[in-house]
This record gives structure tokens, sequence and C-alpha cells, in this order.
């Protein structure tokens, strides 16, 4: 059987053809990603494969890390959570913890009543009418909404259902309900799950509609999958629904792809893009899960996937300078070396600007792009719709689009344009000194070497010193992220954090000494990886060697490394996962029975056998009705497993999984 993978990064699309009976990729294609039209991207990587091999395609499978980035870079739709049955005055510490969960600001939570008088009755009803008159001051300028009710398991989420029919009345928005996604008991947890997935509606669906459109143009009509967080596959139907799910879609994949691509059962699997580094660990074959649920930026949410630890390291972090000198910046620009072969006045604007050269705070050598037309939209501002005309006819350094506005630099307010994609900045970035030092040959130079003497200028450094420093300090902050992660798996937080701002110094020395190799007057602490790291993403080869050997360890970094994130979406399954709870009753010390809930239905047992059969019976149906939904065939695969709670000779429950697997349609 013949697939087609296809990974759109933040910088790159990917694209093979794998066959699935056999295991390998027949042939495979890159380019870069067109985030003003996901479709250019997709067609050209699409273009670099054998033809022949895509009209013999039965599926195709995708993987994104466009919803992993928009949650570390804060962008996404404007949105807002409805809480039912909660108000702030239950819950006095809000104000400190609203923030931990991922929420930006309070007003993004609105409280309307429905409480109910314990946790063991039916929340009441809100006033609809209320609700109703107030949508359309509570949501303007939205695009999506989400719902969360507080204890929907006593009523199937029907309160949430209700609300969702009230808004969709009122207003034509993308609204969520927490209730068709998560078991989680924390209404705050569950509601950041819930306004992260409202916030991503849009992002996926143009992905998928760019997807959609390319496979008409060429008359292709087969089945679309996408990666879930946990590495499974899910129906182009559910990722639409539910974009939260593909969080680490491609963090996902890339575990996949690398696992099958290096052949090996025990490793750190390491995925290096453009805007973050990726980092799982496989253990005997099997990817170490995440037992809480995904925690990706300062998002805290319950959705099940793969442990993966994201951080903001990649070929298109911004290569910035202040006060102190050269930095690596956390966040993604574009490579100005990319920005010349599309738009190639940048090259003569640069070398302008360094003729006329001054220093200055702000990076006068970066540029303004515009990705999104946002013409005519309500949405905003007058001052915000001509910054972004003035952007039609092609990039702007800061003083020429201050002086297009008619306002000094310091006045651009651009911030929220650029939090939510309308806007990209482009700048020097490791990528452009892999250009500028010849280990990179898709892009000239020539712009980049003029920003690189605007930027030494600045900093009274020689230009040719520059790439190198920047090698050093993605090598670093690679060195101590997979060191953290590790030290992390190690010992938790039981006995050292390694969140610590001094355990993270005491790792940058280890790194400093490891570097230098100068002998420790006192006491060293040399750190030694005990797994192999395996490399995948385009400009893994350059830095991670250095880095596993500096862990004590080796990499691995195979033939279509670069493309193991494409390889992983068609190379996965479908996996669903149901649990059930069989809890037992207990009165004064003594065992009165057993209860198992079955959607809204409170069921009650004296037998344990009895109660666990109910319980098995509830889990296969649902676990078979899900699974459809993610696109298996209707006789997948269903294993069913006990896992029981007990403190010495007390059983508290009994959790009933079922896992059902199978290929895509």
């Amino acid at each position: 059987m013949i697939g087609i993978g296809i990974d759109t990064g933040g910088t790159y699309t990917d694209a093979v053809v794998y066959d699935m009976s056999a295991g390998r990729v027949l042939c495979s294609g890159k380019s870069p990603t067109t985030h003003t039209r996901l479709e250019t991207g997709i067609t050209k990587a699409l273009d670099l494969l054998d033809p022949s091999y895509l009209k013999q395609a039965e599926m195709i499978a995708l993987s994104t890390t466009l919803a992993t980035n928009a949650c570390l870079e804060d962008k996404g739709s404007r949105a807002k959570l409805l809480m039912i049955g909660m108000s702030p005055e239950s819950m006095p510490n809000l104000p400190e913890i609203y923030g931990s969960y991922g929420f930006k600001e309070l007003d993004q939570l609105i409280f309307i009543d429905g409480k109910p008088e314990n946790m063991y009755e039916h929340p009441e009803e809100p006033d609809w009418d209320a609700l109703m008159k107030n949508v359309p001051d509570w949501f303007a300028g939205l695009k999506a909404v989400g719902v969360c009710q507080i204890f929907p398991q006593y009523d199937g989420g029907k309160l949430e259902r209700k609300a969702k029919e009230t808004i969709r009345g009122a207003m034509d928005l993308s609204v969520t309900t927490a209730y068709d996604m998560f078991d989680e008991i924390d209404p705050l947890k569950r509601g950041a799950g819930t306004l992260l997935n409202a916030r991503l509606v849009p992002t996926i669906d143009e992905f998928l509609k760019a997807v959609k459109n390319v496979l008409q143009e060429r008359g292709l009509s087969i089945p679309v999958a996408i990666v879930r967080s946990d590495g499974s596959l899910m129906s182009e139907a559910m990722s639409r629904e539910y974009p939260v799910e593909t969080l680490l879609s491609g963090p996902a994949a890339s575990v996949v792809g690398g696992c099958a691509i290096a052949g090996v059962r025990d490793a750190m699997i390491v995925d290096m893009g453009g805007t973050t580094t990726d980092v799982a660990l496989v253990r005997d074959g099997r990817p170490l899960t995440a037992a809480k649920g995904i925690s990706i930026g300062k998002w805290r949410t319950t959705v099940q996937g793969l442990y993966v630890d994201t951080f903001l390291l990649g070929g298109d972090s911004a290569v910035r300078y202040n006060t102190r000198g050269i930095y690596l910046d956390k966040g993604r620009v574009i490579p100005l070396s990319m920005l010349s072969k599309l738009h190639p006045q940048v090259t003569d604007k640069l070398r302008s600007l360094k003729e006329r050269w001054k220093k200055h705070t702000r990076m006068l050598h970066e540029f303004y792009v515009l990705q999104k037309d946002i013409s005519g939209d309500p949405a905003y501002t007058a001052e915000e719709q001509q910054l972004c005309a003035c952007l039609k006819d092609g990039p702007l350094l800061p003083e020429e689009l201050g002086e297009q506005i008619g306002k000094d630099l310091y006045y651009i307010r651009s911030a929220r344009l650029e939090e939510e994609g309308i806007i990209l900045r482009s700048g020097l970035t490791p990528t452009d000194m892999m250009v500028i030092r010849g280990e990179y040959d898709r892009y000239s130079p020539d712009a980049a070497l003029e920003a690189l003497d605007y930027l030494a200028s600045n900093t009274d450094t020689d230009p040719r010193d520059i790439p190198g420093m920047v090698y050093r300090m993605v090598e670093k902050r690679m060195y101590c992220n997979l060191a953290r992660i590790l030290l992390s798996q190690q010992y938790g937080t039981r006995s050292l954090n390694p969140a610590d701002e001094n355990v993270m110094a005491l790792i940058a020395n280890t790194y400093d000494a490891a570097v230098s190799g100068k002998k420790a007057e006192w006491l060293s602490f040399p750190l030694k990886c005990e797994l192999p790291i395996v490399g995948v993403g385009a400009p893994v080869h350059i830095f991670l060697p250095r880095v596993a050997e500096l862990l004590g360890t080796h990499a691995i970094i195979r033939e279509n490394a670069g493309v193991a994130n494409a390889v992983g979406a068609i190379a996965s399954q479908i996996v669903t996962k149901v649990t059930v709870k069989v809890k037992s009753v207990y009165d004064a010390g003594l065992l009165k029975g057993y209860i198992v809930y079955d959607d809204i239905n409170r069921h009650q047992f004296e037998e344990y056998e009895e109660a666990c059969a109910f319980a098995r019976a509830v889990a296969k149906r649902e676990v078979l009705r899900k699974s459809k939904k993610q696109g298996a065939s209707s006789s997948p695969k269903v294993t069913i497993t006990d896992h029981e709670v007990r403190y010495d000779l007390y059983l508290f429950e009994n959790n009933i999984e079922a896992v059902a697997t199978d290929s895509f349609l």
C-alpha cells in the first residue's frame, strides 16, 4: 500500500511517498512553508515527488507544528471562555493562579450561574435569557468561544451544549465545549484546554483547507488523516472539531518517524525545526507519555499525548543584540537569506542601512513582513489596517514603516498583529549563519552578510566571528535543555528541580567546563547520557553530534532524517483509549458496593465481578464508537486491561482501559 505523508512546520513543509507494506521511503520533497498561503508550500513539496507514485496513493497522513508554535508564541484567534456554575468568589485564589493555567488575562473568563448545592447534585439551569442578551457584548470582536461547566459528568454536559446553541444562535462563532473532550475534574485545567481548542480552530481549519485544495487540483480523492498528540491518527472531521488534539502533532510524528528511520528501541529523539526543538524519550520501543496531560509553553491542558519537551530553539531563532552584546532570542523570525530570495530589494535596503550606519537600541535591520490581508476586517483598528496596508507592496524596515504611517518607529503598534501572525519579523538567524558558512546552499548569503555587518558595528564585534558565536549559542542552549530533560526524568523534583535557575546555571557550567577542557580546581560535574540521541529535522546534523559528544553519548542521524515528521505521519496507526472506572463505596469503613458511570447514568452493583463486567462492556462500546470517529474500520483490534488502585486490603477503584488499534480507513 502506498501512502503520502506531509508535515507542515513553522519553516518547511516536507512530503514523502511511503511504502507502508515494506516500511520504506520511496521519495521525498522539502519546500519552505508559505504562511501567507499554505497551499503554495504544500504544492511545491508534492511537486518534488514522483508523480507516478501519487496516483497510486491510497491515503494521505498529515502532521504539523502549527498548533505547537501557536501555543509557544501565544498566537491564535481571539477567544474567551464561558464558565457555567462557577464564580470568581468561589475561587478566591483565581487572581494569583489563572496565569499558571495559560490564561493571559482574567477577562478571558466569563462566569454565569448554574452552581449546584454540592458536587453530588446536577448543576442548576443558568439564566438563558440573560446569556442571550449579553452574548453580543461579551463576545464582540472574537473568532471563537469555549464553554466549560462545573461537574459536567452529572448531566452529560447538557448545560454546555445548550450554551453552545445559545451563543451560535446569537453570533456566527466557533464554539468548543469541554465535556466532549476532557474528563478532568479541575475546571480551570479543563477550561484552559477548551479555550486553547477554540483559539486553534482557525489555524487547523486553514491547514486542512490548504491540503484539500492541493489534492483537488491534482484530482486526488483519498482519505485524509492527521497525527494526534499521542502519535496516533485521527480523521479530518475529528481534527477540525478538536484541533487541540494536534497540539503535539509534529513532535509526536517525529518520534514515530525517528524510531522508524533509526531502527532503535531506546533513545532520546531530538527534532530541531525552524521555531522549536522537540525532545521525546523512548524505552523498549514505547515512547514516554505525559502522565497528567500535555503542558506546552504556559498552557496546562488535559490533552493526552506523548511526553514531549518543547523549547524555543530552531533555525529561525532570532539573533539580536543588547547592551551586553549579541544573544540568541527565543522568538522566531524569517531568515533574511530566505526573505531576500522572495524580495530581492531586501539586500539593497540592508546595504543602504549599513552605509548610513548609526547605533540604535532597536533592531533597525529587521523587516516587517505582511502574512495575511486584514483589509476591511472590523476586528482590527484603523491604525492596524493602515500599518498592514503599507506592507502590501513588500517588507519594510522599521524606519521605512514609521515614515509611511507618519510616526516615530518607537510608536509602531504591531504587537497584536505579530501575536496573531498577521505580521512577522525578518532578521538574522542560525539559518543565515549556516548559509554564510556554506553549510546550507538553498539561499544566497548576500542579504545576511549586509545585516551581519550592521549587527557587528552595533556591538563592536568582528563580523567574521559572529557565525561561530551563534553556533556556540545554539549548541549551548541545546546541551542545557537536553541535560535539563534528562535530570528531570532521573530525579523529578524530589531532590533536584531542573526548572530552578540555580540548577540551570550548574548545567551551563558543566557545558563551559566540557568545552574548555579545563580541569576543575575542586569538583567537576560531567554529565553522561545513557541513551543514543536520534536526530531529526533539517539543521540537526550541524549541532547535535557535538552536543551528544559533550553529553558522553553518540548521535544517530540517518538518511531521510530531514523529513522524519512526514515519515512518522504516514507510519502512524489509529490508537483509541477509553477508561471506565469501577468505584468502591464505603460507609464507616464497610464496603457497601460498587458504582459505574455510563455517560450520565449512575449504576450501582453489589458484586465486584458484575460491576467490572458491566464496565468492560461500556469501555468496549465506547472505544469502538470513538475509534470509528477517529477514522478506524468497524472491526479494530480491542484489548481491555484492569488497573486496580488499592491500599492494603482496601480497593478504591478499578480503572478498566479499552484500547482499539487499527490502520486508517
